[in-house]
């Protein structure tokens, strides 16, 4: 390799870890922005053991497009901004009853924005529709709701680019308009990689 070969390679790994080491995440929170998530997890269900409730464990497979809503605001451990996150989600049961699930669900989030970090925390709630097959005698009909909600880290390893871990739980049933209607209580982890734009 010759010596500008060299340099040029050292100048361009300078200049992507002073990148790295001096973005500010506050440029990646700004009302308006978006964001753009794929993840993949298992939920195990029930929530809590009980004789009557099935055992539905699934694992499923997910995609967001998150709008930032307001600028980064507040101070300390609050400091932070609020985004709303539209998800698709399809999954595979592996356990007892049924095969699939699949739906949509509309999150309310809000990141917790320190400053001069890579880590950006958050907690978020939502709500949707569901479709599905486990035995009519939990579900009362195909066709169900979702709530939810979750914890999170992200880590910014490039400064639009982040690695995401979340717990999840999930309540699904059909409110009441079936003539069964148990539910299912389902939680478990989520790994996923946001870019936000």
């Amino acid at each position: 390799m010759s010596l500008c070969a060299l340099q040029a390679s050292a100048q361009t790994d300078s200049t992507n870890s002073f990148e790295l080491a001096n973005f500010t995440l506050d440029d990646r929170f700004h009302g308006g922005l978006h964001e753009v998530s794929l993840g993949a997890g298992a939920l195990f269900s029930p929530f809590i053991v009980a004789n009557s409730r099935p055992t539905v464990n699934y694992a499923f497979g997910n995609a967001q497009l998150g709008f930032m809503l307001t600028d980064v605001a507040g101070g300390g451990v609050l400091r932070g901004n609020f985004e709303l996150a539209p998800e698709f989600f399809g999954a595979g049961i592996f356990g007892s009853t049924g095969t699939y699930i699949t739906g949509g669900t509309l999150w309310f989030r809000y990141n917790f924005v320190p400053r001069e970090s890579r880590i950006v925390p958050y907690a978020q709630l939502g709500g949707g529709w569901v479709f599905m097959d486990i035995d009519h005698r939990y579900d009362g009909e195909n066709f169900n709701f979702n709530v939810d909600g979750a914890v999170g880290l992200r880590y910014f390893f490039k400064p639009q680019v982040s690695l995401n871990l979340e717990y999840r739980f999930q309540h699904i049933s059909n409110a009441n308009l079936g003539q069964h209607n148990l539910g299912l209580n389902a939680e478990g982890p989520v790994l996923g990689i946001s870019w936000l734009f």
